[in-house]
């Protein structure tokens, strides 16, 4: 299993804060079926390969969140995947984002929360294939509780893992 995910990356995922979350609102009631997407009984080289992995897409992520506080979410949607691109426009994810964040305030104490690979079968706004969500724990000033932002990448075609949606809750 390698999956190459590029260094730019981090600047793809930062740009789709809104395309997940614009996908889930246009998405119909019906829920998508959803599979883990990481087989269960893994060699210790596969498990390996997929902990390293997981390390740098959680990096990329961290970057992406980091230059969505900096006001960079045109750059962001500048490196999103193709997918991520089709679903919304680049001055429809900057408004997203920017009024998702606008409401919360500035970010503080951003916690990782964990990495989910999901598979998903087409239905709803989303294509099928394989998506990793990494998830934040995040304290804005604005807000009286924590926040989860979770920022999503699709495998394209090409086996990169790229930047396909974010949202905050």
């Amino acid at each position: 299993m390698k999956a190459r995910i590029k260094l730019s990356l981090g600047m793809f995922l930062s740009m789709s804060f809104g395309v997940a979350s614009h996908a889930q609102q246009q998405t119909p009631p019906v829920q998508p079926t959803v599979q883990p997407a990481v087989p269960r009984g893994l060699t210790k080289e596969q498990q390996a390969a997929l902990d390293k992995q997981d390390q740098e897409i959680a990096q990329v992520a961290q970057n992406i969140v980091k230059f969505l506080d900096q006001d960079k979410a045109a750059e962001v949607w500048d490196g999103a995947s193709p997918v991520a691109k089709r679903i919304i426009s680049r001055d429809a994810f900057v408004q997203k984002v920017a009024h998702d964040r606008a409401i919360l305030g500035a970010p503080g104490m951003r916690m990782p929360m964990g990495i989910r690979h999901y598979r998903y079968d087409g239905t709803g706004n989303l294509p099928a294939g394989a998506y990793i969500n990494v998830m934040f724990d995040t304290q804005f000033a604005q807000a009286k509780g924590s926040a989860l932002e979770m920022v999503t990448f699709y495998l394209d075609a090409d086996n990169i893992w790229r930047f396909v949606g974010y949202s905050v809750h």
